[in-house]
Order: C-alpha cells, then sequence, then structure tokens
C-alpha cells in the first residue's frame, strides 16, 4: 500500500520574536499537495506559556479548513510524565498519548478509547530531531523535526514537522499521530 506524508508547520508571531513571549502556538497541517488537511489553536495563559514552557497545561483546538472541529486535546501540566487526551469534534473521547519513564529513549504509548495501545513512539536520545512510530516492535513510520531556516531556529521555537505512516492509518489513527506531533513540539522543542 505504501506510506503517506504529512507536514506539520507551527506559525509565528513576529511579536515573539522581537519580544521573546510565548505566544499561543498555532499549527497548519498539510498534505503531500500542500493542501490544508487541519489548522491547531492552543489556548492557555500567557502566565503558563512564559514560565512553564513544555511543562504548561493547555487546551486546543483542532478544526478542518472549513473550521468545523475535528478535535479538541487537553494537557495537564507534568514536568515529566505528559499525558494528552483527545476528544473528537463532537468531545467523544478518542484515545491519549502518554509519556513513559525512560533513561535512554523518548517514549510515547498511544492508547485508543478503549484504553488500547496502539503504536508507541520512540525518540532515540542521539537522535534528537527524530521519532520512531512503532508497531508491534516493528517500525512503521517517522515524526522527524525539520530545519526552520536560522532566523526561525535562533529567535523562536516555530517548528516544522514531517510525519510518515502506513496509507491504510486514516481516521483515527491519523487523527493521534497529529495530536502526538503537537505533543512532542510542546514537550522538546518548547524550552
Amino acid at each position: 500500500m505504501g506510506d503517506v506524508t504529512f507536514y506539520v508547520r507551527q506559525h509565528k508571531e513576529l511579536a515573539e520574536a522581537i519580544l521573546g513571549w510565548e505566544t499561543e502556538n498555532r499549527y497548519t497541517v498539510y498534505d503531500a499537495n500542500n493542501r490544508t488537511m487541519a489548522e491547531a489553536r492552543e489556548l492557555s495563559g500567557w502566565l503558563a506559556r512564559n514560565f512553564l514552557k513544555g511543562a504548561r497545561p493547555f487546551e486546543m483546538d483542532v478544526t478542518d479548513r472549513d473550521g468545523n472541529y475535528l478535535m479538541f486535546l487537553n494537557k495537564e501540566f507534568a514536568f515529566i510524565l505528559h499525558r494528552l487526551e483527545i476528544r473528537d469534534g463532537k468531545k467523544k473521547y478518542l484515545g491519549a498519548i502518554q509519556r513513559k519513564f525512560s533513561l535512554l529513549e523518548r517514549n510515547y504509548i498511544i492508547e485508543d478509547a478503549a484504553h488500547r495501545t496502539v503504536f508507541q513512539i520512540v525518540g532515540p536520545i542521539f537522535s534528537p530531531w527524530t521519532f520512531n512510530i512503532m508497531e508491534n516492535g516493528v517500525k512503521r513510520g517517522e515524526i522527524h523535526k525539520r530545519w526552520s531556516g536560522f532566523f526561525k531556529e535562533a529567535f523562536t521555537d516555530a517548528d516544522n514537522f514531517t510525519v510518515t505512516c502506513p496509507s491504510t492509518w486514516e481516521g483515527q489513527r491519523q487523527s493521534l499521530l497529529i495530536a502526538a506531533t503537537l505533543l512532542i513540539d510542546f514537550v522538546h522543542f518548547e524550552n
């Protein structure tokens, strides 16, 4: 069947680059043909964003290009073992992404609505921009942070990601993968 690739791009405000204040994150998810699949917008307080960084609690609305709600994301405050809960556009529980403790890797378990593990995401410690998507011990795809250019990398924390997964992973699995990419950005690249 092959793989499908999509891209997650974080938007940054000029004020954030100039003043250094963290603003609410906004993302656009594109397919391989550069068509918008989804838009995501963080809802959080100024103090939490600027003092708690990646540990901060937040809610996030994810909509399609027409403004229809696709997902609602909710992350509670956590320094280490982060958990993101995902609900669909009707606020029905879809699943969660849970970071697991590990000294040598960055491990995440992705659960479906029945709390069953559907896949894992493992970030090798010596490949800080790469996260392997694993299903039953087999690599099925990858989340990779892309170089955003000198100015963006030096003066903002705006990040771009390329995500590959099996083409059969549509609907709920792809939604969980988008949510996992957003959590990875918060936890590993917001500091």
